[in-house]
């Protein structure tokens, strides 16, 4: 018979196991839940696409770009400056002409509404190289023999002021011939809906990534005298300031040129005549240098499904930055400075 002092152990140890498999059932139950919990919520997750603007890499709603580029040739004689309007293209392209003097390429979203565009001048087969990655339209004032005989080559609609291309352009009487001639954003828009041209191919951009500043660089590309171009990171503006000839580059508005990346492309190039005019050889690859508040990257540039792509020694694609971007082409690598 059980004494009571052995019925008190018992039922003790009884209570103690109850207790004991309780807590494990507790466990086990929040311990499964916990399991089950993330596992839904990881159902429920959907990745996020951003879409960005071809040109500028800026966020966008969605997938489709309702608008078609505008390449313009803009002169940069160190006399004909300021520049109208070229603040406001997305994409800048600098490369050599004759004399050692630089030209530039602007590359437009034609939903901008600009008054006035310009001084505009005349193209060369590089510039006709990079325009036509983008479509659209190209407006220039007449060109090499070169340029005006592969025009109709190109995958833009050409327009040149020239000829029947005259009624989108006019003469600023106040400057001197060559360099008075504007045009305006309304124009490029009549020829988009006479002409019918057709919006931008959103499938090919560039790598364009989100990013917060680290260490950057400042440095030079020395095209000579008067047209070396300086960039220096402003770190109050997060931004490169440019500089021309020592002095600042500024735009008609009176701001100083900025942009969020600035690459540099090395192009092999020749000179092709006795009047000093160039050849570069824009298909062929070489190497590439990107500045923005990612710091300096380097690699090799080529030129996939129509457009000019950048690429690390592992072939990942070199990374940019939303905003403003300025194409630097030199033929040669010395002539790229770095402080």
């Amino acid at each position: 018979m059980i004494n009571h002092k052995t019925r008190i152990y018992i039922i003790i140890t009884v209570i103690f196991v109850a207790v004991i498999l309780l807590g494990i059932g507790i466990f086990n139950f929040i311990s499964y839940n916990k399991k089950i919990i993330p596992q839904n919520i990881n159902n429920n997750i959907k990745e996020e696409i951003i879409y960005r603007h071809i040109l500028n890499g800026s966020s966008v709603e969605g997938p489709e770009q309702k608008f078609f580029a505008v390449g313009i040739m803009f002169d940069n004689a160190y006399d004909a400056r300021p520049q109208y309007g070229l603040d406001r293209a997305d994409i800048v392209y600098e490369a050599l002409a004759e004399g050692n003097i630089t030209r530039l390429l602007g590359i437009f979203d034609s939903r901008q509404n600009i008054d006035k565009i310009g001084p505009v001048r005349s193209a060369r087969p590089y510039f006709m190289d990079f325009a036509s990655e983008y479509g659209g339209v190209y407006m220039h004032v007449g060109g090499s023999p070169d340029a005006l005989s592969e025009a109709s080559n190109y995958s833009f609609y050409n327009i040149d002021q020239i000829g029947a291309g005259e009624t989108y352009f006019w003469r600023d009487n106040n400057l001197d011939s060559p360099h008075n001639v504007f045009t305006s954003s309304s124009n490029w828009l009549r020829v988009g809906d006479i002409k019918e041209i057709k919006d931008i191919n959103p499938s090919v951009t560039w790598n364009f990534v989100e990013a917060i500043a680290t260490s950057t660089v400042d440095f030079s590309v020395d095209y000579n005298g008067v047209y070396k171009v300086d960039w220096k990171y402003n770190n109050k503006l997060s931004t490169y300031l440019r500089f021309q000839g020592g002095d600042k580059f500024i735009y008609n508005t009176g701001e100083q040129a900025r942009a969020d990346n600035i690459i540099v492309l090395v192009i092999s190039s020749k000179i092709v005549d006795d009047k000093e005019r160039r050849e570069m050889k824009t298909q062929i690859g070489g190497q590439v240098f990107i500045f923005n508040k990612l710091g300096q990257q380097s690699g090799n540039w080529e030129v996939v499904n129509g457009r000019t792509r950048f690429f690390d020694a592992e072939k990942n694609e070199l990374k940019l930055v939303a905003g403003q971007t300025w194409v630097q082409i030199i033929p040669d690598e010395s002539m790229l400075l770095i402080e």
